[in-house]
Parts: structure tokens; sequence; C-alpha cells
């Protein structure tokens, strides 16, 4: 298995060279076609039919500078995309840009996004782009931590595993980056004194269907309560993985999101790239 499309979030954001590179690093890998999505930021309700302000009128002395930043965050994407030889097209969208990854998305095979940051605050940017596009795209999300200096994910891999319909849609998405893996781990966090949150038939269970994918797993079963995120992230960070693999949780109202404290806590506070499914 290999992901064939793959979306990624193209801007001028300071973290926007990292992500794609590390988008075209996974579309290489697996032979994918690559489609950078730049977004005016400017909701598709104002302009359904796309950006046709006349020139020099209020309208264009407003949108035409979105329009143009949109436009070099493409330019920008095309040559990180040839350099590393990756067939690759842009898509320049009038939408916002949570609204607009959302809905690119569902054709894809995986979507490449950055963890808010909003010490830098771009107008374009702010929204919790991640979780909604987690929500509303129905395909895996892999979110880039902001902190520097991380190469391509997918060699040690750690999986939170819960028996949930989110976990399992979260394994299954991580299938391609699990066959190409040096170490696969599933975790699971078992609260003292009460019910694991999985048994020795699902684990087994489990192997079954990731050997038969070529994948080896191993099996890890911690008496501790997740309830906050940090120790699944004091472990990873601990023994070396570069990819967490997890369900999201939570639901969607309109625009605003409640995430369950887990995938709350992991979003804002992960320094390790992220693969999340729901």
């Amino acid at each position: 298995m290999s992901y064939k499309t793959i979306v990624v979030h193209a801007d001028l954001s300071r973290h926007a060279p990292g992500r794609i590179r590390i988008a075209a690093e996974l579309a290489k890998a697996h032979g994918a076609h690559l489609i950078g999505v730049a977004a005016t930021g400017v909701s598709r309700d104002i302009f359904p039919h796309g950006y046709h302000a006349a020139p020099d009128s209020l309208e264009a002395s407003y949108f035409q500078p979105l329009h143009d930043t949109a436009a070099r965050a493409l330019e920008q994407f095309a040559a990180i995309a040839d350099e590393a030889g990756v067939p690759s097209e842009g898509r320049l969208v009038c939408d916002l840009v949570s609204d607009a990854l959302a809905r690119l998305g569902r054709f894809s095979d995986l979507v490449v996004v950055n963890q808010d940051d909003l010490a830098e605050a771009l107008t374009d940017t702010i929204g919790r782009v991640p979780e909604y596009v987690v929500f509303t795209c129905a395909r895996p999300v892999l979110v880039v931590p902001c902190a520097p200096g991380r190469r391509s994910p997918g060699e040690h891999i750690l999986v939170a595993w819960n028996g949930s319909k989110e976990a399992s849609a979260a394994l299954r998405a991580a299938v391609p980056l699990m066959q190409r893996a040096t170490r696969v781990t599933v975790v699971s966090f078992q609260i003292p004194g009460g019910a694991g949150l999985s048994d020795a038939g699902e684990d087994a269970d489990l192997i079954a269907f990731l050997s038969r994918h070529a994948i080896r797993v191993e099996m890890l079963a911690i008496r501790r309560n997740i309830d906050n995120g940090h120790h699944l992230l004091t472990l990873a960070a601990q023994d070396g993985y570069d990819l967490v693999v997890m369900g999201c949780y939570g639901h969607t109202q309109f625009r605003e999101l409640f995430l369950g404290g887990v995938s709350r806590t992991v979003l804002q506070d992960s320094t390790i790239p992220l693969l999340l499914a729901r």
C-alpha cells in the first residue's frame, strides 16, 4: 500500500518550507502526486465563483494582495516540489485555509498541515486548522510540529490504541507509513485497578491484521491513565519515536470544535509529528 495523492498547505509562513519538504519527501517515497493548496483566506461566501474584482476597484485594493500572496506561496511550493523531483500541481483557492484544505483533502490519501502557531498569527492561518481539517475532510492528517529540525517522519512509529473506531481509523490510515518503518509500537494505557482498554484477543487480532500488511509490531501496555495526553507525549519523546498515530476525539458544531482532553493536549503540545484520523 502507498499514498497516491498528498495535499499540503502552501503559504508564506516560516514553517511552510519545512512542511512542504516533508510532504514532498513522503510523495517521493510513495510515488504520490503532490498538490499544494494556497488559500486567499477569504471565505468563498464572498467570492463563490472565485476572485474577479475589477482592477483598481476598492475590492481589488483589499483582495488582490491576498490573491498575490497566495500566488507567491504556490511559487515557493513549486520550487520545493521540483527540487524534490516529485510530480506536483498548485491550487490557488479563494476560501478560508481550513475549508480549502478540507474540501480538496477529500480527494487525497493524506493531508499535511502544521501545528497552529499563534505566535505567528497570520490572518489567513488563524482558525485551528489541524483539528478542523481532521474533523471535516474524512482523510488522515499529518500535523507537522512547530518545533524546528524534524526530518520526514515514519522510521519509529508509536500508535496510541484503545480499541475505539477513531483509533482503528488512525491505525488503518498509518499502514503505508508503518510498512516502511523500522520500529512500530502499539501502546495502550490501562487505568490502575480498572478494566484494560484492550484485551488479549483484540491484541492478537491487531497483530494479525498488521502482519498481513507485512508490519511487525510490538505491543506495550502501560498501567497509567492517559487522561491528558502528556504521558503519551513523554513516552514518545523519551523512546525516540518520530511519529505518533492516534484517533482524534470530539465533535464539531458549525465551526466550533470541541476536542477531548487527550486530543487537545497532543495537538497543542506535541513536538513530534502526529498522524490523526477519526
